[in-house]
């Protein structure tokens, strides 16, 4: 009707309710947070289409066993793609391994990982007469491989925090316990980015 003000909020619900009762998963305004079911119904309620209404009252009526439903479905899809990724990741390339360097570390450590320690070492300690320092630094100072090495690091960044983009609120918001593959995405995704900050800043001229 001309002149009707159109309201994109219920539009966006209404949107969302038809997904459900298509896929009877959870709509993501619930998931993410954006809404809680007795907002929608104090809300919005009344300005839905009587099938819309309909559909958000069996929503309501199959919340709690929906929800379990959801979030043991995003759970077991977190852990799938939270292993995909850390079984390749870019930092773990055979460029950034040496054994000089990975000798020092427990197995599995990641190399990129293991060069940040050496390169907190070599601050404190480097002198001149140290061969394994010099070569350190010298290696580092390289601008072609400091450049494969930070793009290597943004690379696993993005991947990261695309699964917490993904997963970290539905799952969070909705349950009473973070799964270990979150916890740990999120404290990789920090850890990498201080190293990305550590290499990109690194000068070998301070140890002249």
């Amino acid at each position: 009707m001309k002149g009707e003000v159109i309201d994109f909020e219920v539009l966006r619900i209404q949107s969302e309710l038809e997904n459900y009762s298509r896929t009877e998963t959870l709509p993501h305004l619930l998931l993410n947070g954006a809404y809680n079911i007795d907002e929608i119904f104090d809300a919005y309620y009344d300005k839905l289409t009587p099938k819309h209404k309909l559909i958000a009252d069996h929503l309501k009526s199959n919340y709690t066993t929906t929800l379990k439903h959801c979030i043991t479905s995003l759970r077991m899809a977190l852990k799938k793609e939270y292993v995909a990724v850390m079984r390749d990741l870019s930092t773990e390339h055979e460029s950034f391994i040496f054994d000089h360097v990975m000798n020092k570390y427990r197995p599995g450590m990641n190399p990129v990982r293991a060069l940040y320690y050496e390169v907190r070492e070599v601050k404190k300690f480097y002198t001149s007469t140290n061969d394994y320092y010099v070569w350190l630094v010298t290696t580092l100072a390289d601008k072609d491989f400091r450049s494969i090495l930070l793009d290597a690091v943004g690379k696993d960044i993005a991947r990261l925090e695309k699964i917490l983009q993904q997963f970290y609120v539905p799952i969070v918001n909705n349950s009473q316990s973070i799964p270990l593959e979150l916890f740990h995405a999120k404290q990789t995704v920090s850890d990498f980015r201080h190293y990305y900050t550590v290499f990109e800043a690194f000068d070998p001229e301070a140890f002249d």
